[in-house]
Parts: C-alpha cells; structure tokens; sequence
C-alpha cells in the first residue's frame, strides 16, 4: 500500500529468502525485481520454485550491490544486521534512485507482546530470538528520517499478533522455550497466561501497536 502502483518499476528485494515477496511485487506489476539473499540454499529454493521473468535471483551480500533502483524492499532484515541504520543509509546513498524510496517491516514491540519480550531480554537476558540483534522502535526511524531529510511514513500490521490472541498462542510455545533455555523456571508459564488473556481485551490498539512496523523511508525531488 505505501506504492499505488508498481508498474513499470524497478525493485530491489534484499533478503529475498525463499522469493515470495518478490513474486508478489511481479503480479503487482513491477517492471524487473532484482532479489538477493546471501543464502545460496534460500536462492537455490526460490528459483526452483518461482519461475516469473521479470524476477533476477542471485546469491549476494547486499552490501555488495551496485545499481539504482527506484524501490528498495526489506521484510524481515534490519533487525539481523550488525550496523542496521548504516546499510539503510548506503542502499539510500547508494542503490535508490533520486525519487525513490526504501519500505522496510520488523518486528515492533510497541505493543503487550514486546512488552513481556523487551523486559525479559534487557533485564534478565532471556532472548525472544537468536537471531534478531536489534529492536526497534518508532523513534529510531523517526531521527534517522530527520537526520537524512527523508520524507518517512510509518503504520503497523498484525495487531492480534502485538496484542490478542495470537500474543497467548505465540507465548504458549515460545515463552516457554525461552525461559528453558535461559535456565529459568517455566513453571508459571500458564497462570501467566491466564492472566494475559484477562488482560489483553483492556489494550488499546493504535496505529503502531502491530507486531510488524512499517516504514517506508522517501527521497524527494529537490534532494
């Protein structure tokens, strides 16, 4: 939705895994998608599975990409690399066109379920993920939007993932893992969770309390 029409456009998708974004972006109507993954098993699967012409797969770091293009997309990435807000800014710098426009979606944790996560993992070590290695929040996008003279626009989605039921099926299996492998008791998982369940109708939904953040970040015409 942050693009009203993808036809005749040029997208790179980074982090492209398995290759359905990129052939959503296709039936959209977008000119050529150029997708990369540093995983040669993700790219081998994607282009196994997804035959469109319209869709370059190759096995690449991102870093590494030379071109412009006039959308970049990212869903699931940033929060997996090591200097996040600096690879954001060389894609800007350096792979976007001068109109273009980069749409990235994390994980956010304005919401009940990042609330649990945020104070189990800051005060008690107790990773939600091994693999995510940064958290972030609406503001960060916010000063890295001033800071570049970016025009930035930002909502979330999955809400009953952030705060409903699916918050309670999400911690059911996963909070209890955690707090194992952590080495804390699990035992209380389930009262816990009784509680939740009382608790979430209460939360109040806004537009940045999904569970996946939204953030598209545009250069404009007069850069």
């Amino acid at each position: 939705d942050s693009v009203k029409d993808w036809s005749g456009l040029r997208v790179l998708d980074v982090g492209c895994g398995e290759g359905d974004l990129s052939a959503m972006l296709a039936f959209a109507g977008a000119k050529n998608i150029h997708a990369v993954d540093y995983s040669s098993e993700a790219i081998k699967k994607a282009s196994d599975r997804i035959k469109i012409d319209s869709i370059k797969f190759e096995c690449i770091d991102a870093i590494d990409i030379k071109g412009r293009y006039d959308i970049v997309v990212m869903a699931g990435v940033l929060e997996h690399i090591d200097q996040p807000f600096d690879f954001l800014d060389k894609l800007i710098n350096k792979n976007l066109e001068k109109d273009g426009m980069v749409i990235t979606a994390s994980p956010s944790f304005m919401n009940p379920r990042g609330y649990v996560w945020m104070a189990l993992q800051m005060l008690l070590d107790v990773p939600m993920s091994l693999s995510d290695i940064h958290f972030f929040s609406p503001q960060d996008f916010i000063e890295f939007s001033k800071k570049n003279s970016l025009k930035l626009e930002m909502n979330t989605i999955s809400h009953d993932w952030g705060g409903g039921e699916k918050t309670i099926l999400d911690f059911k299996k996963r909070l209890v893992n955690a707090l194992s492998d952590a080495g804390y008791d699990n035992s209380n998982v389930d009262p816990f969770l009784e509680w939740m369940k009382k608790a979430i109708p209460y939360f109040e939904h806004s537009d940045y309390t999904g569970a996946i953040m939204i953030s598209s970040l545009a250069k404009s015409s007069s850069d």
